[in-house]
């Protein structure tokens, strides 16, 4: 019982950057206790066969339905472990287990929060360019013609209005590409074909939209991101002649959208991260989903096309 206090006590006055080193020492002494001479904390992939000189212990955080963040390797033996010892074992495991998958949540979302604000900045910059490069060029044109139209000329205002719709246009595109107008005036449905449609060449996409009734406006926003990210993966991996099927519907109580192609496919665990179809896309669509209490499944291979299945609760 010593034991136990002692290591929940350490773990909880342990800082994120001396969490290891209390593992490290609580494995040694869990070893000592169940007449072991040697403990040793282990990642939740690396191998590990129990035998009569060798105990491994999961290390699963409480409530986590049964998710090991790592193992405890506890051998050379030189003593025989009670019940009661393997009993302390166990929630010696629960204890380190519980406090290392912390540790893991905490620096997941440090980087996470990395590549946020990363992406913001991205995405201001991207505005600002758009603004500067479109938007500010056509309105800077427009006001030149409406001067020369200060004389009445005819000619110059047929311009002048022809200019102005196009600075409408422009400034229609920069706010799509924030929230596309669709989304709000149509729903998902509507903003997603036009989503297809803007896209022009490409892969040839099926979308089919099966919905009850229209979703709480955070989870349609999800879902029209999770399609308009595939679509990206699509046209940068699928190949020219590729078909994308595209699914959104509704089952027990769960919104679920499938995105298919037959294209070239990729090694998603072998892509740099940034390139097209993984890194921050990928990544964003992936946390956007768990946020919102649902999960994402990506299937691809070279050659095989690739598969995308998102599920989001509903309620």
């Amino acid at each position: 019982m010593r034991v136990l206090v002692e290591a929940g006590r350490a773990l909880a006055s342990s800082r994120p950057h001396e969490l290891d080193a209390t593992a490290r020492t609580i494995a040694e002494k869990a070893a000592h206790l169940a007449g072991y001479a040697r403990g040793t904390i282990l990642g939740a992939d690396d191998a590990a066969v129990p035998c009569d000189d060798k105990l491994v212990v999961p290390l699963e955080a409480p409530g986590s339905g049964s998710s090991q963040v790592g193992k405890l390797l506890i051998e050379q033996r030189v003593g025989t472990p009670t019940a009661d010892d393997r009993e302390a074992l166990g929630i010696l495991g629960q204890l380190l287990g519980g406090a290392l998958a912390a540790k893991a949540r905490e620096a997941r979302l440090a980087r996470l929060l990395a590549e946020l604000l990363g992406a913001q900045e991205a995405e201001r910059s991207r505005v600002a360019h758009d603004l500067h490069d479109g938007v500010a060029q056509t309105a800077a044109a427009l006001a030149r013609r409406l001067d020369l139209a200060a004389d009445g000329d005819p000619a110059d205002l047929v311009l002048a209005a022809q200019q102005a719709r196009g600075l409408v246009r422009e400034l229609r595109q920069v706010i799509a590409g924030m929230r596309p107008p669709a989304l709000d005036d149509l729903g998902l449905a509507a903003a997603l074909r036009q989503l297809i449609d803007d896209a022009g060449v490409g892969p040839d996409v099926a979308l089919d939209v099966t919905l009850a009734a229209r979703p709480h406006a955070m989870v349609e926003t999800a879902l029209f991101r999770i399609v308009q990210e595939g679509l990206n993966n699509a046209r940068a991996h699928a190949g020219a002649g590729a078909r994308v099927a595209i699914g959104i519907g509704e089952a027990d109580g769960r919104y679920l959208v499938e995105i298919d192609d037959d294209g070239r496919g990729f090694d998603p665990d072998a892509q740099p991260a940034g390139s097209p179809g993984r890194g921050l896309g990928l990544a964003y669509m992936r946390e956007r989903v768990e946020l919102l209490g649902g999960r994402l499944e990506i299937r691809s291979a070279p050659g095989q096309g690739c598969r995308i299945v998102a599920e989001i609760p509903s309620g």
